[in-house]
């Protein structure tokens, strides 16, 4: 008999989640593929611990780990053009993979909405690489900043960052940044009142999709730690020492973006998906594209009410991957459901706002329920002595494999 060719494009939550759940499902006469741009999968929720010089592999997890005595196939290559019609997709390496049923995961960019300077000059916050080239540029600030004698004006601008985008990353990393550019000091016996960090937001406040008594919360614990918060400053332009925000200028070295995403690019070259004016894709109740019954999108890229969510991309992965082994046992398929999402952000070292249903919890408890969640994914994707070791030691399965290298390429 022919096998049936699932193809799963994407090595983020929504991809590993639709190759993992197929893989349990095990359908006779089916083969899983999965192809990514990357060796490892990164789990971007800990991003800002990277940034900070924690638990690095809570990012980087080879996905070799993951696939470890499962029937998937894995392939390291970056997808250029699909053809839903002729069933073929191609990869940068010049390789065609044929599919019956294909699941896009594809992710987000980030989005720098024509504002002049502003990709030269800043940080993005999307990736591993991104992450380590900052770390790495936040000692080097303070390494320069150790040198320099008496010129204070030159002090202040170095140890300046400044955080655009007051969304639950530019929350999370700004709260960790007061606590951690503050141990650097230390280290570095530069003097901590140097230190400025400060984030801005177009919005009238932070967090402008939660409820007030959230953001308001949020806010207090960030000015608590040291976080300088401007709203109702939309960024206007940036410059090599120097971003301009409506009605002000601020002298920085460091400005870090987290204030925009778009779909990934290849949504739109497949030119037969219908697209929303996001960029997302247009799904039917069963989250296949549009006019196609063998194509499936999950997570940021799909035109869902929660999509751009970790949690989202992961349900999403698993209910295309039910659909599919549906489709193939010629089986009534299931309506897409919008998955309640929860809400779990860290500001600052053993501090998180945790939002359950209708209660929300503050602090200390707050971060032991995020925490929590770290490691209940963990366990969902990794052996449990793995899961256990990355946890609790950290301890990095990646220490030889060159993925935690920064990128050389450096435009800053």
């Amino acid at each position: 008999m022919t096998n049936n060719k699932i193809l799963i494009v994407g090595g983020g939550f929504g991809g590993i989640s639709a190759a993992l759940t197929l893989e349990k499902e095990n359908i006779s006469n089916t083969e899983i593929a999965l192809i990514s741009d990357k060796s490892h999968f990164e789990y971007k929720p800990a991003l800002y611990r990277v940034v900070t010089g924690r638990s690095p592999l809570e990012v980087c997890i080879p996905i070799s780990e993951i696939f470890e005595k499962k029937n998937i196939a894995f392939a390291l290559d970056a997808i250029k053009s699909v053809d839903p019609l002729k069933k073929i997709a191609r990869g940068a390496s010049g390789a065609d993979y044929k599919f019956d049923y294909l699941v896009l995961a594809l992710g987000s960019e980030t989005a720098y909405f024509n504002i002049p300077g502003l990709e030269k000059f800043s940080f993005s916050f999307k990736s591993i690489s991104e992450a380590m080239r900052l770390k790495m540029h936040l000692h080097d600030l303070f390494i320069e900043c150790k040198k320099l004698k008496n010129n204070q004006d030159e002090k202040v601008c170095l140890l300046q960052v400044v955080v655009v985008g007051a969304g639950p990353s530019g929350i999370e990393l700004s709260g960790e940044l007061a606590i951690f550019m503050k141990r650097l000091a230390q280290e570095y016996g530069v003097d901590q009142s140097l230190i400025s960090i400060d984030l801005i937001e177009a919005a009238p406040s932070i967090l402008p999709a939660f409820p007030e008594r959230i953001s308001k919360k949020i806010a207090h614990r960030l000015r608590h730690i040291g976080v300088n918060i401007f709203t109702n400053r939309s960024m206007t332009k940036e410059e090599i020492e120097q971003i301009s925000i409506r009605g002000m200028t601020m002298k920085t070295e460091t400005v870090i973006w987290t204030a925009g995403v778009k779909s990934n690019y290849l949504y739109k070259s497949i030119g037969c998906l219908l697209l929303d004016e996001k960029g997302r894709v247009i799904v039917d109740e069963f989250l296949r594209a549009k006019r196609f019954e063998n194509v499936f999108i999950v997570g940021d890229g799909a035109a869902t009410a929660n999509s751009g969510m970790a949690q989202t991309a992961i349900y999403d992965g698993q209910a295309a991957a039910e659909n599919i082994s549906r489709l193939i046992m010629n089986k009534p398929l299931k309506t897409y459901r919008q998955k309640k999402v929860y809400y779990a952000l860290p500001v600052g070292p053993g501090w998180a706002s945790v939002s359950l249903d209708f209660i929300t919890l503050y602090g200390s408890i707050g971060w032991l329920l995020r925490r929590f969640v770290d490691f209940r994914y963990f366990l969902s994707i990794l052996p449990v002595q793995k899961a256990v070791t990355v946890f609790r030691r950290g301890e990095n399965l990646c220490d030889t494999c060159g993925i935690c290298q920064p990128e050389t390429n450096n435009s800053i």
